[in-house]
């Protein structure tokens, strides 16, 4: 039960989409709902277990409701919804939260059978944001599938399509320009560079009238020539400028797991990414990749080391790292695990 599947939105909808394929590869009967509609004609049984996913709208509160009706079980994954960095910085907001929490977010937590997390990290910053938190906890898990097979004939487009990435190192960012994420800082950092060998892409949905968007082109133009936007990609685009790429950059103020991390370990590129994204340790520890803090320095130390020193070692350890760690099968494991000994 999600509240929307739509890509633009974030990571949300790649990973229920991948979680609930992965249950059905192995065995579970396992369907997507994005309106209420449709779960209020559903059939139940004895053996059904409501999964919500996000918070803040109609999947906790009927998830709740059919527990009180017919006692189905639920889990909630909040999917980085209770990060302390939002109540920092959105005061408002949460003020506005909170009171919804007492009336009824709190209430859906309390009620569920579990609250789901991917990693420790967002199971630990979650107990620090609302008030009062009382909740079965449990860690899940999340990933991704194997990577699609390698495909020239895209590749080729993508060459043509943008030619700079023929002749330069190429470093990319993938994703949403939301302010969380620390553009501003990596193009700071790679304006002061000026790399002449090396090319940043800056790859992501580009919100028409987005003034937070707009200032940052205007950033990018003093370095032009060496910073490349190139829109949404495709799903098949997005694999082969992963593998085009030399490395992955992350520069966020907050990320609850970084689905776009653990594609990129899973074509064998290694990451830079800061301490909040939630699975940094599990990087850290595979060494497949580079941590540094969330500020501009910590930004200048990741372009620092991609520019001037080698891949090689840390790109050894990135597949691995993703079996070990991000393949979404592990994921989907633990979740039958939990349902198969949970009590409504």
């Amino acid at each position: 039960m999600v509240h929307s599947l739509d890509p633009n939105e974030g990571g949300v909808s790649s990973s229920v989409f991948s979680l609930n394929h992965a249950l059905n590869e192995l065995g579970v009967s396992s369907g997507l709902y994005d309106n209420p509609k449709s779960i209020d004609a559903r059939k139940c049984t004895t053996k059904t277990l409501n999964v919500v996913h996000g918070l803040w709208h109609w999947p906790s509160r009927l998830a709740l409701k059919k527990k009180n009706k017919d006692k189905t079980p639920y889990i909630i994954f909040p999917h980085g919804m209770l990060d302390p960095w939002f109540k920092k910085t959105y005061p408002f907001k949460h003020f506005k939260k909170q009171i919804y929490w007492f009336l009824k977010e709190g209430i859906a937590i309390r009620n569920a059978n579990f609250l789901c997390f991917t990693t420790h990290e967002e199971m630990s910053l979650a107990r620090h944001t609302f008030m009062p938190y009382k909740c079965e906890e449990r860690v899940v898990g999340l990933g991704v599938d194997n990577p699609p097979a390698k495909n020239l004939s895209i590749r080729q487009t993508l060459c043509a399509k943008f030619p700079e990435l023929m002749s330069k190192k190429v470093l990319l960012y993938l994703g949403r320009f939301h302010k969380k994420k620390g553009i501003d800082l990596l193009l700071n950092t790679w304006i002061q560079r000026r790399p002449k060998d090396s090319v940043l892409v800056l790859a992501g949905p580009i919100e028409e009238g987005s003034s937070y968007i707009k200032r940052l082109q205007s950033q990018s133009l003093k370095c032009d020539k060496t910073i490349l936007w190139t829109g949404m990609l495709d799903e098949n685009e997005k694999w082969e400028m992963m593998r085009l790429s030399e490395a992955l950059i992350l520069p966020s103020h907050q990320e609850n797991f970084g689905m776009v991390v653990a594609e990129s370990l899973a074509v064998g590129k290694p990451v830079y990414i800061t301490n909040k994204v939630n699975l940094w340790r599990e990087v850290e520890q595979s060494n497949a990749g580079l941590v540094r803090n969330d500020d501009q320095e910590g930004i200048n130390q990741l372009v620092d080391h991609w520019l001037n020193q080698s891949c090689f070692e840390i790109s050894k350890s990135a597949e691995p790292c993703f079996l070990q760690n991000f393949h979404i099968r592990k994921a989907a494991e633990n979740l039958i695990n939990l349902a198969e000994n949970l009590d409504s």
